[in-house]
């Protein structure tokens, strides 16, 4: 059993406290220590207070807090016996410092868990709007899987990752508006037919955008302009190279790999290497130039771990 809190699932601020741990640990017992020679160590009874408040930020164990609450009281009965004169001082000032460290750790865990039911959902809302075309199935996914593999080779930052990967799910989401007769119409769309598409971006903007877990992340910006092109002759804003948001334009390239190598309704899926041409080929028209490099290296690496969409039937 892990005894810490899933690190993957964290709010940035408790990986920090997770990954430099001992750094505090050291500073706690520094200023204990310091006040036990210079005699103000009355004033560091709050130190023990705030060493269960980051302990119950970091361990998810119930056992290894208790055992850390002892730990404290022992300390603090060492430094400034006088506040634990008796025993049964000592029980409750160790059960006290437990529950300030449960709780803290609860409402971590109740925050970790919030997080990985959101991303369940999402998940599953993906792949159930991915299977109204038969032929898209898990289109969602592998876009959500491409563009966190791009960023991953950017050496973006985790959290950036993971906003990434929620945002390849979430980027057709617009779709749900689309009728399906337009959208598993087995011939070229007529331009009416093409201008309801083209509002997809749009609607799954205004589905999403009052969402708080969805604000200032990037995810809105992924599902808006991830149709826009470097050349800015894209929809729906027309935005041209570095305006278009930068998860947006690692989002189209996904996109445009899956959609182009996948099988649909209207043709068979393309061959590989036609695929990894065609981007070359639009590299500085209709994708950032230097995210498509990053793509085409890493799938030229990988191609032979990468599902072919046609044999899927």
């Amino acid at each position: 059993m892990n005894i810490y809190h899933d690190v993957h699932q964290s709010d940035p601020w408790i990986k920090f406290f997770i990954k430099f741990r001992w750094l505090f640990y050291l500073l706690a017992v520094i200023l204990i220590l310091i006040g036990g020679f210079l005699h103000f160590h009355r004033s560091l009874v709050v130190v023990y207070t705030l060493v269960m408040l980051l302990l119950g930020l970091i361990y998810n164990s119930k056992i290894i807090l208790l055992m850390q609450s002892v730990l404290v009281t022992t300390a603090r009965y060492i430094f400034v016996p006088e506040s634990v004169p008796y025993i049964e001082s000592f029980i409750i000032l160790s059960l006290t410092y437990f529950v300030t460290g449960l709780v803290v750790s609860i409402l971590v865990s109740n925050n970790i868990n919030q997080k990985k039911i959101n991303m369940d959902l999402t998940v599953s809302f993906s792949k159930l709007l991915d299977s109204r075309d038969k032929y898209t199935a898990l289109h969602s996914e592998n876009v959500a899987r491409y563009s966190r593999m791009i960023a991953e080779e950017l050496k973006l930052p985790k959290q950036t990752c993971e906003t990434i990967y929620l945002g390849g799910l979430l980027h057709d989401i617009g779709k749900i508006s689309i009728p399906e007769a337009i959208l598993n119409k087995p011939a070229k769309l007529t331009q009416d037919e093409y201008e309801i598409v083209k509002q997809h971006p749009s609607t799954g903007y205004s589905i999403i955008k009052d969402i708080p877990s969805m604000m200032k992340t990037g995810v809105l910006d992924i599902v808006l302009y991830h149709h826009e092109r470097f050349d800015g002759t894209g929809y729906p804003k027309g935005l041209k190279g570095e305006n278009i948001p930068y998860l947006a334009r690692i989002t189209a390239v996904a996109d445009a790999f899956d959609a182009m190598i996948s099988r649909r309704v209207y043709r068979d899926g393309k061959e590989m290497i036609f695929v990894l041409e065609e981007l070359k080929k639009n590299r500085g028209i209709q994708f950032d130039p230097e995210i498509t490099d990053i793509f085409i290296t890493c799938v030229e690496k990988m191609k032979d771990t990468f599902i072919n969409p046609k044999e899927i039937k």
